[in-house]
C-alpha cells in the first residue's frame, strides 16, 4: 500500500498544513514528519525502494505514520508495531496532553487502505468505549493534574520513615522493622491521590 497523497498542502498561520486526501491523487507519494507532527508530502520512491503506508487506528480513525515513526521521541519500533493495529489506549495512557494533540495532525490514512485494514480488526467493543469515556470523564474533572503539595507530603513521609529505620536499626529494632514495614507497604503513599477535587 503507498501512502496517500493530497494535491496541495495549505498553511495555515504560516505552517504548512496536510490536507485531506482524493483519491485520484494517491500514487507515488509519502510523508514525511517532523518531531511536532507537521508533515509535508515528499515522493514515495527514491533510487533503491518505494515507503509503504504505515497504518494505525486511533479513536477510530486511522492515520499513516509512516512519516512520523523516525520523528518518534519512543523509537520506530513502537509505531512499527501497531501498523494495522489500534492504538487508542496506548496513546491516551502513554503520551502527554501535548502529544495526544499531535498526532490529529497527521496524514489519515487512505480510504483504500482503512477499507481494507477494518475487515482484519475488530471494531471498538462497548467496554473500550465505555473505558475511554470514563478517562476523559476522570481528566476532565482534574484527575491527572499534579498536586505538588500533596506529593512532597507523601515523599516527606516515606523519606521520615527510610530515615527513621535507618536511625533506629541498632538502638531500637523492633522500632526499625516497623518503619521497614510500613514503607513497604506505604510505598503506595507516593501515589496518585484517590479522591474527587471537585
Amino acid at each position: 500500500l503507498r501512502s496517500a497523497v493530497a494535491p496541495k498542502i495549505s498553511s495555515v498561520n504560516g505552517k504548512q498544513q496536510v490536507p485531506q486526501q482524493t483519491e485520484s491523487a494517491k500514487k507515488n507519494v509519502a510523508y514525511d514528519c517532523d518531531e511536532d507532527a507537521n508533515c509535508v508530502i515528499v515522493d514515495a520512491c527514491d533510487d533503491e525502494q518505494c515507503r509503504t503506508s504505515l497504518d494505525v487506528r486511533i479513536h477510530g480513525k486511522w492515520y499513516d505514520l509512516s512519516g512520523w515513526r523516525k520523528a518518534h521521541p519512543a523509537g520506530a519500533h513502537w509505531i512499527d508495531w501497531y501498523d494495522g493495529r489500534d492504538a487508542t489506549e496506548v496513546m491516551d495512557a502513554f503520551h502527554s496532553e501535548k502529544g495526544r494533540a499531535m498526532y490529529k495532525r497527521l496524514p489519515a490514512s487512505s480510504t483504500e487502505s482503512v477499507a481494507m485494514l477494518e475487515t482484519t480488526i475488530a471494531p471498538d467493543s462497548s467496554t473500550q468505549i465505555a473505558f475511554r469515556q470514563l478517562r476523559d470523564d476522570l481528566e476532565k474533572e482534574g484527575w491527572w493534574k499534579r498536586d505538588m503539595v500533596h506529593e512532597f507530603t507523601q515523599l516527606g513521609i516515606w523519606a521520615s520513615l527510610v530515615v527513621g529505620a535507618a536511625v533506629t536499626a541498632h538502638s531500637a529494632p523492633p522500632l526499625a522493622t516497623f518503619f521497614v514495614g510500613t514503607f513497604n507497604d506505604g510505598s503506595r503513599l507516593v501515589g496518585p491521590r484517590f479522591h474527587s477535587r471537585r
